[in-house]
């Protein structure tokens, strides 16, 4: 990761647990708003008029607290929210109102260790708000007793103090304003007041940190222990030190058991940490920890429950210890300190003190399926953690098992009381496990954590799922476990530096993206960026690299954004030595479209082509098609000007097979190759030199003017690739193309319109490096109701080899116009030096090749005789392009070996109706995704 993404993650993390920025915003208006600096901004509304006091139950007295009525109300046998509730009570939602605690609030007198039949139960409603004004304000829920309080997704019961309520003070930074919530029960516990006594036995209690004058008592034998329901609870600003170095949890769990709930908990600013467990077996599940001072999630005193889906930012400054912290007495303590935590991302600050994860005094756990981003190390790895002994122990150590590490000082530390060599055992003891480069989209995940391994869950407490990190790659900002109920976690959207605010469309901030971009620009989530004139990303620093005004510049765009073009010269050139990440999602593709499409502008959007530029890429990879009379192809001083950009020209080509140009994974372009010149039309994609060092999957090019993917030379590889309505040919190879291509669809456009499914050229026959593209799992379709008599399904000219293997051809006129310069230029088959077929199904509407002028189907013909498992019949195929019993009758050709392809056992791209993989990022293809 360069130092400026890692900032740019690190500070985006900070803004999420300081700045105070709001989850989501207002949308202004549909379509757009242009923003006008000269016109002052109106006045703001009057403040509303506080509340009548008569909205506290039963009558009593309110006071105004901001736009609230503040309540002392009674509760029970409390007259108000202080001393001990000794019999079951309700505190009820009013619109409005906010409920005043006066010190510390006990549910329940301490029932010991072994509990109660007749608990004491606090019931708090949903959309409850409960305030606090020091330290001494809190609530404890004694052993023995329970507390109900299960808020909702669109009214979270919120826990917080009176200073934000009335927004005074720093809100940013504010932190320890009140005490915080306490919830205690009678599961076993490690770490006894008493010596001598069995650690997890009734006998085995202590006193609960942070909790004084009285001490309050957990542990217990019962580990089924029923301490209520915490659901959808926002806690804030809590954590008041109520002695010196005592400070209260947002959220303490002493000894709580596995039949308590506790799912939807968000704790923010605590001055202490978000969540700790003191022992006991309860889990949880959908937990989010926003800038907590000491660790944002703690464990300790024999902890034995499971946790799923935790995010966990730490907070700016020199604040913040570590995403979690592990502990126990000491090795061999029983119970275990050994939680499962699964499915957790935790983004570091910066903080020299602060670690991903501090294991220590003989906790165990398993981390399953995580992330951990962090500038300092991200594991503090001590000796006395597990069983203390030199060496990783599976069954007694801290054990990871498919998690991303990106950490910039190292994966473990190293120093006085540390154990780096079994820190990075136990990493390296699991193959899933990966270290490197984040790639997230905020929090959530781009291709490298995409692409680890995640590991299968047996419990039933677990959700099994695909993915690691706490949000999958089907959510976004404003669909995820953690929208609606929660604060300050997702920054409002804006403008990223190096793009203009331009005002506002479709309710998003609209950035406008223009000229040269010589640095690294992120095109975050949340806003849609218009693109103004022809954007350069670099200036091309020549076949060597050494070009003297070369400059080299990264695109990012992170998944789900939207990229538009307002006309021809509307478009993105990656220059040579620069590099673009588009990395969607298979649910959040980035997608490169016209203003036209994001407007929803009137018109004909099913036959739209041509209205805004494309997408072209340059690399310095070997082409054979030189801009130098003489120069020899594939070598540094073979280069050229590609197609369809002009004034300036932009080059391509050079000597580096492995020219890495970036990553284009789940990616939509739609509607472009506007005519630059007279008969000068950018392609959807254009890949000019590009190298087998980029990653090209999952890509669809719609409705474009010209091609849909052309490939100049080059070696770059593409696999999931879907071209449809394009307007010249769905895919053209030339100058030298030599990669390979797995799975395609092709539709070619209806009407009079499209020339070939696939064009393959060349310079000329022998000239070398050859074009001689190799295709698998193929799948051309031209069936439109209207027949455009020009089109084939593969045209084959000027030299071009190349091998078609494992394919499906469907077209109502010939299916291949096989050219008499194609391949050596001379009569009859050569293997290796014509274009060559084979498993391929071809069903032709006006015979299997073409004949007339330049045509050769003799050789043609001999070159699919080569082969017999190439069949010429009818077709079987299932809406359009599924395989039916005719396509998957056809003998499959094994594969080259060769890295790339993966094996098969079918011809064409979709094998039947169970593969999928167009599915969820495409357009177009079925009636439930139109373009």
């Amino acid at each position: 990761m360069t130092l400026s993404m890692r900032n740019l993650l690190l500070a985006s993390a900070a803004c999420l647990a300081l700045v105070g920025c709001q989850q989501g915003s207002d949308i202004i208006s549909p379509g757009l708003t242009v923003v006008d600096p000269a016109t002052p901004a109106p006045p703001p509304p009057p403040p509303p008029p506080p509340p009548s006091a008569s909205a506290c139950p039963d009558g009593t007295d309110g006071s105004s607290l901001g736009s609230f009525t503040l309540c002392d109300a009674p509760l029970g046998n409390l007259t108000t929210l202080n001393g001990t509730l000794t019999e079951s009570a309700t505190l009820e939602f009013r619109e409005g109102v906010v409920y005043e605690l006066s010190g510390r609030l006990n549910i329940g007198d301490d029932a010991g260790a072994d509990g109660t039949d007749t608990p004491v139960v606090l019931t708090i409603e949903p959309g409850v708000r409960i305030v606090g004004d020091s330290g001494e304000d809190y609530i404890v829920v004694n052993r023995g007793h329970q507390i109900e309080a299960a808020g909702t997704a669109s009214a979270p019961i919120i826990m917080t103090s009176k200073n934000d309520i009335t927004g005074t003070g720093d809100r940013a930074n504010a932190i320890g304003e009140w005490g915080g919530l306490v919830v205690l029960g009678n599961a076993p516990i490690n770490r006894c007041n008493v010596a001598g006594v069995n650690p997890g036995t009734a006998d085995c209690e202590n006193a609960i940190e942070g909790v004084t004058e009285p001490d309050a008592f957990y542990g217990g034998a019962d580990p089924l222990a029923d301490s209520g329901t915490l659901q959808y609870i926002q806690i804030r600003h809590a954590g008041f030190e109520i002695a010196t170095d005592v400070e209260l949890n947002g959220l303490t769990l002493g000894g709580v058991g596995s039949e308590t709930t506790v799912d939807h908990i968000q704790v923010h600013n605590n001055s202490d940490d978000g969540v700790e467990f003191f022992g006991g077996t309860v889990n949880a599940k959908y937990i989010a920890l926003t800038g907590n001072d000491d660790e944002q999630l703690d464990t300790d005193n024999g902890y034995q429950g499971n946790v799923q889906f935790v995010i966990a930012t730490q907070r700016g400054g020199d604040s913040s210890d570590n995403g979690i912290e592990a502990s126990s007495v000491n090795p061999g303590a029983t119970p275990a300190s050994d939680a499962t935590i699964a499915n957790f991302s935790l983004i570091g600050n910066g903080n020299t003190d602060s670690n991903g994860i501090r294991l220590n005094t003989g906790t165990v756990g398993t981390y399953v399926n995580g992330i951990i981003v962090e500038e300092n190390s991200c594991l503090d790895y001590e000796d006395n953690a597990g069983d203390g002994l030199p060496g990783f122990n599976p069954v007694n150590d801290p054990a990871f098992q498919s998690v991303f590490f990106d950490c910039g000082a190292g994966l473990v530390t190293t120093g006085d009381g540390t154990d780096p060599a079994t820190g990075q055992a136990a990493v390296d003891a699991d193959a899933n496990n990966v270290e490197g480069t984040n790639s997230l989209g905020g929090f959530f995940p781009g291709p490298n954590e995409l692409a680890v391994t995640a590991t299968n869950l047996d419990d039933d407490f677990f959700d099994d799922v695909e993915y690691i990190g706490a949000f999958g790659p089907d959510e976004s900002e404003t669909d995820n476990w953690a929208t609606g109920w929660t604060q300050d976690l997702f920054p409002d959207a804006e403008c990223p530096t190096g793009t203009t605010a331009a005002g506002q469309l479709n309710g998003q901030n609209l950035c406008n993206v223009t000229g040269d971009v010589t640095d690294t620009l992120r095109l975050t989530r949340g806003n849609i960026y218009a693109l103004v004139g022809r954007v350069n990303v670099g200036v091309d620093v020549g076949a060597a690299g050494a070009a003297p005004d070369g400059d080299e510049g990264t695109l990012i765009i992170e998944s789900g954004v939207t990229v538009f073009g307002r006309s021809g010269s509307d478009y993105i050139v990656v220059n040579r030595g620069s590099q673009i990440f588009a990395n969607g999602t298979r649910s959040n593709p980035v997608i490169f479209t016209s203003e036209n499409d994001v407007t929803d502008a009137a018109g004909d959007r099913e036959n739209a082509i041509g209205e805004w530029g494309g997408l072209v890429i340059l690399g310095d990879a070997p082409i054979n098609r030189c801009n130098v009379p003489g120069a020899t192809g594939g070598t540094n001083a073979c280069e050229n000007a590609i197609e369809g950009v002009t004034e300036p020209d932009a080059l391509y080509g050079g000597s580096d097979n492995e020219d890495n140009s970036g990553s284009l994974r789940f990616v939509q372009v739609k509607y472009a190759g506007f005519e630059v010149a007279t008969d000068v039309e950018l392609n959807g994609i254009t890949l000019g030199g590009v190298g087998n060092g980029t990653v090209i999957e999952n890509v669809q090019v719609h409705n474009n003017s010209d091609d849909g993917i052309e490939f100049f030379g080059g070696s770059v590889n593409a696999k999931y690739v879907v071209v449809t309505g394009n307007d010249d040919e769905q895919l053209d190879t030339d100058n030298g193309y030599n990669g390979n291509v797995q799975f395609v669809i092709a539709i070619q456009r209806g009407g009079d319109s499209s020339d070939n499914g696939i064009e393959a050229s060349s310079v000329a026959p022998g000239v070398t490096p050859a074009s001689n593209a190799t295709f698998s799992n193929f799948t051309l379709v031209n069936n439109s109701t209207i027949n455009n008599t020009d089109s084939n399904g593969i045209r084959m000219n000027t030299g071009t080899i190349g091998s078609y293997l494992n394919g499906v051809i469907v077209e109502q006129n010939s299916c291949l116009d096989y050219e008499d310069d194609a391949g050596d230029g001379t009569a009859g088959f050569t293997p290796g030096a014509d274009p060559a077929f084979q498993s391929v199904l071809f069903d032709c509407g006006a015979g299997l090749l073409t004949s007339g002028d330049d045509a050769d189907p003799v050789t043609g013909q001999a070159a699919v005789d080569a082969d017999a498992n190439n069949v010429v019949g009818g077709n079987s195929l299932v809406d359009t392009f599924i395989n039916g019993d005719n396509e998957n009758a056809v003998t499959v050709t094994p594969l080259p070996e060769n890295g790339f392809f993966e094996a098969v056992d079918y011809v064409g791209a979709v094998k039947d109706a169970d593969d999928t993989w167009w599915q969820g990022w495409t357009c177009g293809l079925e009636d439930a995704s139109p373009c």
